[in-house]
């Protein structure tokens, strides 16, 4: 008897103009039919609002939800909720419900694209199978990271998290071929077609979705209709930085934070993280800071990824990878998620390139650098920042050394093939380790850095002095790779033999060029990548070839990044260039020990005259721009002992000139 009376209302097609509970749960309809079957506006109704029997509020409930889901009437969103739960409390439970009933769980789905985690689709999971044919992109509405940038916040592409496709699976999972028929998941597809200028703070940040069912769906049991109310996996929260321009807290920051548990990253399944919370960091112990002169035990949280399939009887390589000072942080999935490297490195792209370049796959290192560490109770927030910018290093920096040696123990790594990637701080870092063990690396891939002279790092500077890391003969090596005396403080002649790719952007590292160019008379190849809307990783592939494909006395080459690229995104472009890792798997620190290293071990001495040309400049006054700092041209035949890199000091105006020396400052 129900069916009949909903299959005529149907056929009169009434629409539901609005609803609304009064009084004791009764609920007054409003209907205005296109048909003669009933006046245009009837109401059933009394002194107290509206009673009907139990029957006929059955009726009109489910003749209401019908409407509104071949109708999908602005009032639907209100009348929805009232709606279904009239129906419920007459018993039909599983024929109307609301979204917000019927979505059982939520989960975002991300992956590691260039510019970090990112994003990728909504997985809802229903309560009921819905047709394929029931759900389209204007079923639904999103909010997502990606939707909260502006067109300036991004380096390529537009519309960032805009729903792209929206389509049903039997699985909670994506499906390149449109999911099946019918299902109880709905996958929301999201854009994830363009590059951001920098990561945000978090990937939680990344991951947080909240979307709402605009319109009803037809399941095949009944009808879900829509919600104002959107479904989603995460909580506000208030985020405060440490500034290091000023030694203070940043400005507090609010974002939505996806909650833990509600998401997954694909590209970074493979790794092992070793934190403090589970107790599995690296132990690491005596390990000496330049800027106070002490040593100091620390556990040290990384990221390890083992191929599935390592064997110890096979060989492997062993890359190191450092992130930037804008991720310190003790959790490694931060490192793993703030670029594409981490996720490159452990994809089987990279390790299949290995395979063909004599190894059996490659172990990824990832060290997880926290911006303050409780190291004792007298040093609750002892600072760990590695690279500084008067050439100095943090105990986190010698934490680091022992932890590779624990995996070189470990695991079945060739010496001849261990490699060093990392980015800003990260980039110092690697660079400064390979001065300290020569021809430890096989090959460097740096990026938005550069590296240096300090042979006084005990001048006071700014109103600090700093202390001199002693080579041990252990962790930083008193010889050369062919057992000759050399000192460390000299790294423009250290890494000079080096396998070195550089990626900087303009102006960026141009120190050591001018003195090899004006001490050796040797020209490090480079070439000029433009970086706009229109650059494809097949040009920059392209570049990259060219580049290293040139004839060079020595094993450094130099990208220098250019057009829509900052200091901060330089790196997206670097790891979403494949060449830079065919270059760097193919090198091995065989060809570095049998080049020499340029006759840099005398000391340095200046030239007649000054080069003024543009990679000499240093720094133009802003105020005053007449006002330049040269690089010093160094005479042809002298070295680099006893040069020192210029000196600047975070959030101070201080600073020390290329060339300087204790003398020339008093």
């Amino acid at each position: 008897m129900y069916n009949d009376c909903i299959t005529y209302h149907l056929s009169v097609f009434w629409f539901v103009e609005n609803l609304r509970y009064m009084h004791e749960g009764s609920v007054i309809f409003y209907f205005i039919s296109k048909s003669k079957a009933m006046p245009p506006h009837s109401l059933f109704m009394s002194d107290r609002g509206i009673f009907m029997k139990r029957k006929n509020r059955v009726i009109l409930s489910l003749l209401a939800a019908v409407s509104l889901a071949m109708v999908s009437a602005p009032a639907g969103v209100y009348a929805s909720n009232a709606a279904a739960s009239a129906v419920q409390d007459a018993g039909a439970l599983s024929f109307v419900t609301t979204a917000k009933n019927a979505v059982k769980h939520m989960e975002a789905a991300g992956f590691v694209d260039t510019d970090g985690s990112k994003l990728q689709a909504v997985i809802l999971s229903y309560d009921r199978a819905i047709p394929a044919s029931s759900v389209g992109t204007d079923t639904y509405s999103i909010d997502d990271y990606g939707t909260t940038l502006r067109q300036e916040d991004l380096t390529q592409g537009k519309g960032p998290g805009q729903i792209k496709k929206v389509y049903v699976n039997d699985k909670p999972e994506m499906d390149a071929k449109g999911g099946t028929s019918s299902g109880s998941y709905v996958i929301i597809e999201v854009n994830t077609d363009y590059q951001t200028g920098r990561f945000p703070r978090s990937y939680a940040i990344t991951m947080y979705a909240g979307v709402t069912q605009k319109k009803a769906i037809r399941a095949e049991k009944g009808i879900i209709l829509p919600s104002d109310e959107a479904i989603t996996n995460y909580t506000k929260e208030t985020y405060v930085g440490y500034d290091p321009q000023t030694g203070k807290p940043r400005a507090p920051e609010y974002y939505n934070y996806a909650k833990e548990g509600s998401y997954h990253i694909r590209g970074i399944e493979g790794y092992q993280l070793h934190t403090l919370e589970n107790g599995t960091a690296f132990h690491a112990v005596h390990c000496f800071d330049e800027a106070n002169g002490r040593y100091w035990d620390l556990d040290l949280p990384y990221a390890l990824y083992v191929p599935k399939d390592y064997d110890p009887h096979k060989t492997y390589g062993l890359l190191l990878y450092i992130h930037d000072a804008g991720s310190m942080s003790a959790d490694p999935r931060l490192t793993l998620t703030e670029s594409q490297a981490a996720s490159n490195y452990a994809s089987e792209d990279f390790q299949n390139l290995a395979r063909k370049n004599g190894l059996d796959g490659v172990i990824v290192v990832c060290p997880a650098i926290p911006e303050f560490y409780a190291m004792d109770e007298a040093h609750p927030h002892y600072e760990l920042r590695m690279a500084r910018d008067n050439w100095t290093l943090s105990c986190a920096e010698l934490a680091i050394w022992q932890l590779m040696d624990h995996l070189t123990r470990q695991y079945h790594i060739d010496p001849d093939r261990i490699y060093g990637s990392g980015q800003s701080m990260g980039g110092m870092t690697i660079m400064a380790m390979a001065a300290q063990r020569d021809n430890y690396f096989a090959a460097l891939l740096p990026m938005s850095c550069k590296w240096g002279n300090n042979f006084n790092k005990d001048y006071p500077f700014n109103g600090t002095a700093y202390y001199n890391m002693p080579a041990d003969g252990t962790i930083v090596w008193q010889k050369d790779s062919h057992g000759n005396p050399v000192n460390y403080n000299n790294w423009l002649y250290m890494v000079s033999d080096d396998n070195i790719l550089y990626l900087n952007t303009a102006q960026e590292n141009t120190e050591y060029r001018v003195l090899y160019q004006d001490l050796a008379g040797l020209t490090i190849p480079r070439e000029e990548l433009l970086l706009d809307s229109t650059t494809t990783a097949r040009k920059r592939n392209a570049s990259i070839r060219r580049l290293t494909a040139r004839p060079n006395e020595t094993g450094i080459y130099h990208t220098v990044l250019t057009g829509s690229v900052s200091h901060m995104s330089a790196w997206f472009y670097g790891h979403g260039t494949p060449a830079c890792y065919e270059w760097l798997l193919k090198q091995t620190r065989k060809t570095e020990m049998a080049r020499s290293k340029l006759p840099l071990n005398r000391p340095f001495a200046l030239a007649d005259k000054q080069k003024k040309d543009a990679d000499h400049i240093y720094s133009v006054d802003r105020e005053d721009p007449s006002r330049i700092v040269y690089y010093p041209t160094g005479r042809p035949g002298a070295g680099t002992e006893g040069y020192n890199s210029p000196v600047t000091a975070l959030g101070s105006k201080a600073s020390l000139p290329p060339g300087w020396t204790p003398s020339s400052k008093e």
